[in-house]
């Protein structure tokens, strides 16, 4: 998912004319002896083959900008950006992506605070009908909620549903069912309770399962990628775990864990995980982070990890990351053991097959590891932004020289090389996406720049 809003939509600009062709390189004289000519082409062919580099990338050609304001919100459906902007009425457009022509756009009824879709989808959802209650048990501390849903078609800016329930997870299209799924979570009228968890149709709306989780404070989609979770937990105030199947809804088992009161305590939170058919519970507060797998049925504690110097735990694909500000530490799901460390690394998130996104390494701002083993297979001078497929990294990194433009480069994930592509006008940190060879970056100077990537 991301996020951005629109104030006033600017025209779009023209397409850049195609550069001119590369011109064939000329080979010496026109008399060239025929042993000469044989001898280079011998040499040529040994350079060809001896490289184990791609070939350098052709380039960056600005496609089309719109004015784009300070809160402002964007994100990408397949072939469409949708905007949402801010002003005294929010108002939603939809942008074809490789033209920057106005497809449709609608005024909102009510506010939305974000816009959530997957990669792939032509499905926007918009949180609506905000409600604000307790989140700890005497009422100290007051939490926001979305009662209900809005999902939007992409292509056309029609409403496809409304439906009650809070957007728990989306886009689903890996599940054995066919078609994008939502998962809609029904809450108390007076806390953050769940009552209940429905999946439907993000397309059409319709009911695939229901069910009633009384006594549930939590809910969370898991499993071993945690970009496509495969199964339901729900959590009591008392510990007690239920688990889903999520294609279905069918019963999994489950069991109790060890989950502390959050009292009046804001800074306490629990978070879960599932890998290898085993549970982990997450316990963050301000003084550590405590982890604690729990496995078979039912389920049962196995391990437990204490860290009083950490700040966040979370899945990493093939490991479980802890960050202590020191280093980032990736351990075994089965044990909870170390299984590799990265030293000044403060934070990961799953990269691409088996990789992840580090932000600060020893010896760069931002690297890619491979998750199991920790190996760094790129270091990064720029922030790195992965297309949909997960095929190509990108890196966008501010300009010394000319200032207030940001270098866009490509990953060779093979050899760790980044290749520049070119620059563009000056973009936000974690203002970028990519999908279809286009990047779309939220400028510092009130604009929405698309470019090609060659």
């Amino acid at each position: 998912m991301a996020v951005i809003e629109l104030g006033y939509v600017g025209s779009g600009g023209a397409e850049l004319p195609e550069p001119p062709p590369l011109r064939p390189a000329e080979w010496g004289r026109r008399h060239l002896r025929r042993l000469t000519a044989a001898l280079l082409a011998v040499l040529c062919l040994v350079t060809v083959t001896a490289s184990d580099h791609l070939p350098a990338p052709r380039g960056l050609q600005a496609r089309w900008e719109i004015l784009f304001f300070q809160g402002d919100m964007f994100t990408l459906a397949r072939d469409t950006v949708v905007v949402l902007s801010s002003g005294a009425t929010q108002r939603l457009t939809g942008y074809d992506l490789d033209r920057g022509t106005p497809r449709w756009s609608r005024e909102m009824d009510q506010p939305v605070p974000y816009l959530i879709t997957t990669p792939g989808s032509s499905v926007v959802l918009l949180p609506t009908v905000e409600r604000s209650v307790p989140s700890t048990p005497d009422g100290s501390q007051m939490q926001s909620i979305f009662t209900q849903t809005v999902a939007i078609d992409a292509a056309t800016g029609a409403q496809l549903w409304r439906a009650p329930g809070d957007v728990t997870a989306v886009s689903l299209a890996h599940l054995p069912i066919g078609g994008d799924r939502v998962l809609l979570a029904d809450h108390a009228a007076d806390s953050t309770a769940v009552t209940g968890v429905r999946l439907v149709g993000a397309r059409d709306g319709r009911e695939v399962w229901r069910r009633d989780t009384p006594g549930a404070q939590q809910i969370a989609t898991i499993g071993p990628d945690p970009r496509r979770p495969d199964r339901v937990a729900t959590v009591t105030g008392a510990g007690q775990v239920r688990l889903l199947r999520l294609s279905d809804g069918a019963e999994l088992g489950g069991g109790t864990v060890s989950v502390p009161s959050t009292g009046s305590a804001p800074d306490r939170y629990v978070n879960l995980g599932w890998h290898g058919g085993q549970l982990t519970v997450t316990q963050t507060t301000d003084t550590g982070v405590t982890v604690t797998g729990y496995g078979g049925q039912p389920l049962r504690q196995r391990w437990r990890v204490d860290e009083p110097d950490a700040v966040a735990a979370y899945g990493c694909g093939p490991v479980w990351c802890i960050s202590t500000g020191a280093a980032l530490i990736g351990r075994d799901w089965d044990s909870g053991l170390e299984r590799w460390r990265a030293p000044l690394s403060h934070s990961a998130r799953p990269f691409g097959a088996d990789m992840l996104a580090v932000e600060g390494t020893a010896d760069a701002r931002y690297a890619i590891l491979d998750a199991g083993t920790g190996r760094s297979i790129a270091r990064l001078d720029g922030e790195p932004v992965e297309d949909v497929a997960g095929t190509r990294v990108l890196t966008i990194s501010p300009t010394v020289t000319p200032g207030g433009r940001s270098a866009v480069g490509r990953v060779d994930l093979r050899t760790g090389e980044t290749f520049t592509l070119g620059t563009i006008d000056g973009v936000s940190d974690y203002g970028c996406l990519t999908d279809r060879g286009l990047l779309v970056c939220q400028s510092v100077h009130d604009r929405l720049t698309v470019s090609a990537v060659g």
